[in-house]
């Protein structure tokens, strides 16, 4: 399995305007990847803070191919408008217990 992380801090006073984007973004993706899974996690401890995952992707040329359309620059560019920081990783599974 392969997935993507974005670990995200929110300018003070944006964290439903971020909350609203990344679910755009998320409910875009989600018409043209219904395999995908996108879940966004706040901390508990600093609501400024998110951690956005999308699980489900079958090759690393797949994300390639989305993170170059054009529609998914423009809501990065929008995610951005509301951010202090961010970052993205891509991970693949290592170990699962369930």
């Amino acid at each position: 399995m392969i997935c993507t992380v974005g670990t995200w801090v929110v300018r003070k006073g944006r964290e439903r305007d971020f909350e609203r984007r990344w679910q755009e973004l998320a409910n875009a993706l989600a018409l043209d990847y219904p395999n995908l899974t996108f879940r966004l996690y706040r901390d508990h401890d600093d609501a400024r803070r998110f951690l956005a995952l999308i699980e489900g992707w079958r090759t690393h040329d797949q994300i390639e191919a989305v993170q170059g359309l054009p529609g998914y620059q423009d809501a990065l560019t929008a995610l951005w408008r509301v951010l202090e920081s961010g970052e993205t990783s891509t991970l693949e599974l290592a170990v699962e217990i369930s």
